[in-house]
């Protein structure tokens, strides 16, 4: 599958969480909020994984007290991540993603439906 546009990726990570109940035991216990920020459109998207019983993405929407916070430069980067032109790690050590607040376990948390 190309995916094309955050939308296009925000619902892969709605497929994968729900298609997998070794995603959904890993992040068990997590329900932290976590907003990601497009620098380029200045567009926010919002994960909202209520542990093991769901996850919500909302395109637009932001939470300035989201615990967990993460900027990307660009809306492609999401894109190229999930098109596995760019793996997760070299964004971040790149400077392509940076975690604005939060921990980057919380990010390795996560690599299972986001990268």
């Amino acid at each position: 599958m190309s995916f094309t546009s955050v939308e296009d990726c925000l619902k892969e990570i709605e497929n994968r969480y729900n298609s997998s109940d070794k995603i959904k035991k890993k992040l068990k216990d997590y329900s932290d909020p976590i907003q990601m920020t497009f620098l380029d459109t200045g567009r926010k998207a919002l994960l909202l994984i209520n542990k093991d019983h769901g996850i919500e993405t909302k395109l637009g929407e932001g939470d300035e007290n989201a615990p967990v916070k993460i900027d990307f430069t660009s809306e492609q980067v999401m894109v190229d991540m999930f098109n596995k032109k760019i793996g997760g790690v070299k964004a971040y050590s790149s400077g392509k993603i940076k975690i604005v607040q939060g921990k980057a376990r919380n990010l390795m948390k996560l690599r299972s439906i986001m990268f």
